[in-house]
């Protein structure tokens, strides 16, 4: 077993505290979530612990052979090298090796008559023999399958973004590094790919890190959370279910003993303002432990308050929406064919399918920044949208926080009437005055989702487009927001593919499925899998059990072989040998032609055909013989 052990590590962004004096372990096996607030420090300590950046102050100690792999939230891939070179850009031996040797065989088959492609063919794949390259290249070339990349060829800066992250991940998982380290994996990742990852994850032999917002990706990928918040570490055993129990037990017994200490000092402060003097022992010790209470009831974290989301909106009329035989075309692409749809207030719609089918086409088609191809998308005159858009687009980097949302309005109006300040409604999204003059694109990934969020609710919005809102935003912003939408009495239409947060949100599906096709169904989306999956299973038994229709064969009263029946009879066993032995001495000249790579080829695509001629030979053996016996 080997260990990664962190000791009294510190380090610091600007003036914020990022890791304040933590200790940690990571053994092989572990399997750790590290979840905690957008922009406590996440992502950094994954990638001080990936030496990828520096920390001011303590240790980290592993063995000299420790091998780390790390995957950011947005990878950095050249965009002028191919899918191929990146998957394989590794330093690992065996890994270039492979890279060399799926090169090669590329070009041969490109070039089969080039002769020193061919030598460098047959010395690569003796390499391979000797170094077990073999079984990473079968490991690659599943993972690239299951990620559904195809085209090895295919330029980076060709790849869309949703690509682009399962090619960083296909890099990372192809070697067996002792340390896996996952920042936000299954972002721009369908379901599909979610799931085979969760599968993958579970039989990885090494230790995990990961950071992600997805719940039931952690609840099933992790032994271990462990939770960063005011720069220190909290670790519980067992998964997300298991922390959310013991956060919950460890908060009450907080809050109690919060009370206890408040009325303690209320108690002690009463005394205080009478005047006390220390001029026993007794009573400078009784002024000793009222300053302590003092000083802990202020140092009290500000940020572990949980985030507001308390706005008012606009009301909306009876009309909202109403969609009548749309179609919506992109490119080449047909996103949606002949949908119609009126929606009423309290709609939840989750839009899902697999990546590229035009999802968030649809959802700017609603937003009116796409122009449909035909048919009729009417909107409310009461409608006031807001559309919460996957990229960061929307928020000018150079603009100090407060200043933009200033920009909106100085004061916002509250459900219950009142109305705050544009710092007061930043405070309470968690967004303390220390960040308030800084520009927007010092905050982080998620901080910067997360003022987007706050910028588009407070504009009184009665109907919320969203797309992929879970991308970047932390835990506990997420479940605010969905608690959110629960209230929101408007229309909510949400792309993602999310399971956890479309279960809390949606209650009816848009299910998108290639070439126009689609299918609106109203029940939850975890219900929704769980009948494809029994659905596809059941087809596929269907398949598997179904008895094949016997042949067709002469009827019972026939026990004579006809003409062309019979001069078949008197030839097929020699043409059987003939086959046979041609078989055996195509097995000798590949063994004697190890070297040549283009005659090993031809001697292949031979021995295949002699293989299906055998078995239709066998095939009228057996009928021919059972005639023959009956005459």
């Amino acid at each position: 077993m080997k260990e990664l052990a962190i000791e009294n590590l510190h380090k610091t962004y600007g003036t914020k505290t990022l890791i304040d004096g933590i200790d940690f372990s990571i053994r092989t096996g572990d399997r750790i979530g590290l979840i905690g607030p957008n922009g406590t420090g996440k992502s950094s300590l994954l990638k001080v612990i990936a030496n990828i950046e520096s920390y001011d102050q303590g240790d980290i100690r592993k063995p000299n052979d420790y091998s780390i792999t790390y995957l950011s939230q947005n990878p950095a891939l050249d965009p002028d090298k191919t899918i191929l070179e990146t998957v394989y850009d590794s330093q690992a031996p065996v890994v270039q090796l492979v890279l060399k040797y799926e090169q090669t065989r590329l070009e041969l088959e490109n070039n089969p008559d080039n002769e020193a492609v061919q030598t460098q063919f047959m010395r690569l794949s003796e390499e391979m023999n000797q170094q077990n390259g073999w079984d990473l290249e079968v490991q690659a070339k599943t993972i690239l399958n299951k990620l559904g990349l195809g085209n090895l060829n295919q330029k980076i800066a060709d790849c869309s973004g949703g690509q682009q992250k399962r090619v960083g991940i296909a890099q990372v998982l192809i070697t067996d590094a002792d340390l896996l380290i996952l920042d936000e994996p299954t972002n721009h990742l369908d379901v599909d790919s979610i799931q085979w990852l969760e599968g993958y994850l579970a039989n990885y032999k090494g230790a995990l890190l990961l950071v992600t917002h997805d719940r039931y990706f952690l609840e099933r990928s992790v032994n271990k959370i462990v939770e960063l918040r005011n720069g220190e570490l909290r670790e519980y055993e067992g998964n997300y279910q298991a922390y959310l129990e013991k956060r919950s037990q460890e908060a009450a017994i907080e809050s109690r003993m919060q009370e206890k200490q408040d009325r303690l000092f209320q108690q002690e402060l009463a005394w205080m303002r009478k005047g006390a003097k220390a001029r026993t022992t007794k009573q400078q010790a009784r002024i000793g432990r009222f300053n302590e209470l003092k000083d802990d009831i202020g140092s009290r974290h500000g940020d572990d308050q949980e985030l507001e989301i308390n706005f008012t909106q606009q009301r909306i009329g009876s009309r909202i929406i109403d969609a009548e035989n749309l179609v919506v075309d992109i490119a080449d692409i047909k996103v949606i064919d002949g949908f119609t749809k009126s929606f009423v207030k309290g709609d939840r719609l989750g839009i899902i399918g697999d990546n590229g089918v035009g999802k968030s086409t649809l959802l700017n088609t609603i937003a009116g920044m796409h122009v449909p191809t035909s048919g009729t998308l009417e909107i409310g005159q009461t409608v006031r949208m807001a559309y919460y858009r996957q990229m960061d687009q929307d928020l000018p980097g150079e603009i100090r926080v407060l200043k933009y949302l200033t920009d909106v309005a100085d004061q916002f109006k509250q459900a219950d009437g009142s109305s705050v300040s544009a710092a007061q409604m930043l405070e309470r999204f968690n967004f303390d005055r220390s960040i308030h003059g800084m520009q927007i694109s010092s905050l982080s990934g998620g901080e910067r989702r997360r003022l987007y969020l706050l910028s588009l609710l407070i504009q009184e919005p009665n109907v919320l487009l969203l797309d992929e809102p879970t991308n970047d935003l932390d835990i506990d912003t997420l479940t605010v927001l969905e608690d959110y939408l629960e209230d929101f009495s408007g229309v909510v239409i949400i792309v993602s593919h999310d399971r956890y947060f479309l279960d809390k949100t949606a209650d009816q599906l848009l299910d998108i499925q290639g070439g126009g096709a689609f299918k609106l169904v109203f029940d939850s989306y975890s219900n929704y899998l769980d009948q494809q999956a029994k659905a596809f299973k059941a087809e596929t038994v269907a398949k598997e059990t179904v008895i094949p229709e016997p042949e067709p064969t002469a009827p019972s009263k026939k026990v004579r072989l006809t003409y062309q029946e019979k001069q078949e009879w008197a030839t097929i066993e020699d043409d059987i040998m003939e086959r046979e032995m041609r078989l055996d001495e195509i097995q000798e000249e590949m063994a004697a032609n190890g070297s040549d790579a283009g005659l090993l080829m031809d001697l292949q695509r031979e021995l295949e055909t002699i293989n299906q001629e055998l078995e239709h030979y066998y095939e009228r053996y057996d009928y021919l013989s059972e005639i023959a016996e009956q005459a």
